[in-house]
């Protein structure tokens, strides 16, 4: 079960790679069906999906009168309960690395599966951005276990027994929502509440959720569907295993190298020289060079961020100064910039 709405066409694609990557791992093809929620129906005409249209009444309702937007995926995971004995939510930014059948194996009545573990409460509870929930529950009695584990709800995965359980969250949410601008992540705060006395399942195994690496995943993925088109078929399916899982580290001859050439930076240099090596060390294939503007983006983005003085800068020229393509792809940037 998938949750997309709005108009950017790279969720559209996140979405769509997903379910390329679920269908390429599925070995028994009546094994789980997949649904989409969505206020796009027509982004996945011809796709094997069955699509549950939502409207802008729909959405709006669902984002509560705090304006919190992730109340939304609580209520499109309630939603998508309702229609089947089991239901596995997907966030979009995720690619299988196995069947997801076996994610359906882990759900039962007294099972829920998680995309992971985070943290603890007591860890959590020290963070900046918990302060207003830590003060909001200790004056409301509300105050939870040490003990009780935060999962990133990625993954979500229950039996048509949950609707409950997400009536409980999303009441929680609403308790909460005034201080979403704080802690964007109360949603999956609300369901790791909710799901205390339950028994929770990983996925990890089973996924990749790509959050913290979107850009670059991104970038894969333009090209792919740029080269191969967004109409469905099995040779899509097929293609979509040229596409890496993951961004693999650098082999041990390109991290000497390059640490050799940062060490001849001042310190406060070489997070941006790092950023601008990580982009020139040749990957293999073409959807890791895609990531190339990606890694030197970063590398501008720190150097206009810390302004360093003209001496260090020619540190930097020394490390970049012939690189015509860098020189080119700043350029670029700095007339986007204009």
């Amino acid at each position: 079960m998938y949750f997309l709405y709005g108009k950017k066409s790279i969720y559209r694609q996140e979405a769509q790679f997903s379910i390329l990557s679920a269908l390429r791992h599925q070995t028994h093809r009546e094994s789980f069906s997949i649904t989409v929620l969505t206020d796009q129906p027509q982004a996945l005409a011809g796709w094997p999906v069955r699509v549950v249209a939502l409207d802008e009444a729909t959405l709006a309702d669902w984002m509560g009168t705090a304006g919190y937007v992730h109340r939304r995926k609580a209520c499109a995971i309630r939603l998508g309960l309702e229609l089947a004995r089991k239901s596995i939510f997907v966030d979009t930014d995720t690619i299988f690395l196995r069947d997801p059948a076996a994610l359906f194996e882990r759900v039962s009545d007294d099972q829920c599966v998680m995309d992971q573990f985070e943290f603890l409460w007591r860890e959590a509870s020290k963070r900046k951005d918990y302060t207003g929930l830590v003060s909001q529950l200790a004056a409301s009695g509300g105050t939870p276990p040490a003990s009780l584990r935060l999962y990133n709800s990625g993954i979500c995965g229950m039996t048509a027994q949950g609707v409950a359980q997400m009536d409980q969250a999303i009441g929680l949410i609403d308790q909460w929502a005034h201080l979403h601008t704080q802690l964007h992540t109360l949603e999956q705060i609300a369901v790791s509440f909710v799901l205390a006395d339950k028994q929770v399942a990983e996925a990890r195994d089973c996924v990749h959720h790509y959050y913290s690496q979107k850009d670059y995943h991104h970038a894969m993925l333009k090209l792919f569907f740029q080269t191969h088109g967004e109409h469905f078929s099995q040779a899509l399916v097929e293609a979509s295993g040229e596409v890496p899982s993951h961004i693999p580290p650098l082999g041990l001859v390109d991290r000497v190298a390059n640490k050799c050439k940062l060490w001849r930076l001042h310190p406060d240099l070489r997070k941006i020289g790092r950023y601008y090596l990580l982009g020139r060390t040749p990957r293999p294939g073409a959807y890791l060079k895609a990531c190339r503007e990606v890694w030197w983006g970063k590398a501008l983005a720190a150097l206009d961020k810390q302004q360093p003085s003209q001496k260090k800068r020619a540190q930097l020229e020394k490390l970049w100064g012939q690189d015509r393509d860098f020189r080119a792809f700043a350029e670029r940037r700095a007339k986007l910039a204009d």
